[in-house]
């Protein structure tokens, strides 16, 4: 979880550049799209896009700096302007089997208003990936961002962003510009069958870009069948919103792989989760904090409107989870947060599988001069936190909480998987449905009989991930 400031930010509007374009990338030139040539076998992507486009299967794709879609985060100052925002919204279309290649500075940026419609199959999933060949890098490109009107919650517990407008600075640099909004029900695209891998450029000092960032982004997108992979910072982070994510599987991430705050409100099912499992590995880069499911609402980012259902995910750390005097637990549940997490599996970290603190966000509070703005305070919040068959293997002290009120039903065992990644050891329970984080979007779970990510009794040829996840990136 990285913090994000609230300034105003200047918005990128640059060329987007045709085929073989060698345009100055630090250009601020206001242009309408000129597409490629239908007869085209190779497009640059850069700049703003002002109409709709479709990225087309065969053709080779290069994401060279940033590549905005829309123009809807600039200020809006009321409802009007809102509406203006929709009605110039544009669409980007991608073809299943397209690959996205992306140079050093390469993001996508969707913004409010606009549409990602990324939507592929099984058999022909869209890919972006850095320019390099292979997919085992890290940090070798921006990511992706989609940017919505639904609510985004402040800091403090200052409420809601706004009623009507809302304006907030994004995370990742200067040109993410402004998200927010006060529907809840706000339509982004379809993300499905898609995979993001060796993304995660720092832009700076607590300010990076994940794989898949989702800026107050509505439950009328929809994000199913998604693999973050080698991504230098989060897997997938939430602020706000209130998308709901299924079949995701998220791998090799280096910071958090499920990261939610500022008021999200939403619900997770089926996640795979899996550490670098490189041996050569033995921690994670820079000052990363490797967990795979981290919720925040603590210390300054007190915002206990952050709430979310989780159901069946399974989780594997590795090395750079265990470092020794820097283990880091598998989920933090870090202060005044809402989560309720069912059906899960959680496995090899040192430290603890899963830790929960209370909010203390007045006594520890750290002012600019390293003292506390209130170093006498002893008020503590707890999280709301319900742990519903969770099968805990291989962890240091397996749980560690401030709360004693916590409700949980979570049990040590040793584990065993199958050929399909399904829990085959201590993984079959009584039928536990999740009941859904009201958002709403009316979400059902699935109902299910197992712990994890994944039914046993099936082939790995027909599991959920087969075939369009990135080859080898479950092997352990």
């Amino acid at each position: 979880m990285k913090k994000q400031t609230l300034l105003a930010t200047a918005i990128l509007s640059a060329t987007l550049v045709g085929c073989g374009s060698d345009s100055d990338s630090n250009d601020v030139v206001d242009k309408s799209f000129t597409p490629c040539a239908d007869s085209a076998t190779e497009c640059v992507l850069k700049g703003v896009l002002k109409e709709d486009f479709t990225l087309k299967a065969g053709v080779e794709y290069t994401l060279d700096d940033v590549f905005q879609v829309g123009e809807g985060n600039g200020t809006i100052e009321d409802a009007a302007g809102i509406a203006a925002v929709k009605a110039a919204g544009v669409t980007l279309t991608i073809e299943p089997g397209v690959e996205v290649k992306a140079n050093d500075d390469g993001v996508l940026l969707v913004t409010r208003g606009s549409k990602l419609n990324a939507e592929g199959t099984a058999a022909n999933p869209i890919t972006f990936a850095s320019s390099d060949a292979g997919y085992d890098g890290t940090g070798e490109w921006g990511g992706v961002v989609i940017q919505g009107f639904a609510p985004q919650y402040g800091a403090g517990n200052t409420g809601v962003c706004g009623t009507v407008v809302c304006n907030v600075a994004g995370e990742g640099g200067d040109f993410v510009g402004n998200y927010g909004g006060a529907d809840k029900a706000d339509n982004s695209g379809v993300i499905k069958y898609v995979r993001i891998a060796e993304a995660g450029k720092v832009a700076g000092p607590n300010n990076e870009l994940n794989g898949l960032t989702l800026q107050g982004v509505g439950h009328g997108t929809t994000v199913d069948y998604v693999q973050v992979h080698g991504n230098l910072d989060d897997g997938i982070e939430w602020f706000g919103g209130t998308v709901n994510v299924t079949h995701a599987v998220l791998t090799n991430n280096d910071d958090d792989d499920i990261d939610f705050d500022e008021g999200y409100q939403g619900n997770i099912q089926h996640v795979i989760i899996m550490k670098d499992q490189d041996d050569a590995r033995t921690g994670p880069y820079g000052s990363n904090d490797p967990r795979a499911i981290e919720a925040n609402s603590s210390d300054t980012d007190y915002v206990p409107q952050t709430a979310a259902t989780i159901a069946n995910v399974t989780i594997l750390g590795s090395k750079i989870n265990n470092v020794v005097d820097k283990e880091e637990p598998g989920m933090r549940l870090r202060g005044s947060v809402t989560a309720n997490i069912y059906n899960t599996v959680v496995a090899g970290f040192t430290d603890q599988c899963v830790r929960i603190d209370y909010s203390d966000h007045d006594g520890d509070s750290k002012l600019a001069d390293g003292t506390t703005s209130n170093p006498d305070a002893t008020d503590k919040i707890a999280s709301v936190v319900n742990l519903t068959n969770i099968v805990a293997s291989d962890c240091g002290s397996t749980f560690k909480k401030e709360n004693p009120d916590t409700n949980v039903n979570l049990v040590e065992a040793d584990i065993a998987f199958d050929t399909a990644f399904a829990l085959t050891s201590n993984g079959t329970v009584a039928s536990t449905t999740p009941v859904a984080t009201d958002n709403g979007s009316n979400f059902v779970f699935d109902t299910t009989t197992y712990v994890g990510a994944v039914a046993p009794g099936q082939a790995a040829a027909t599991a959920w991930y087969a075939g369009w996840i990135i080859d080898g990136s479950l092997d352990r």
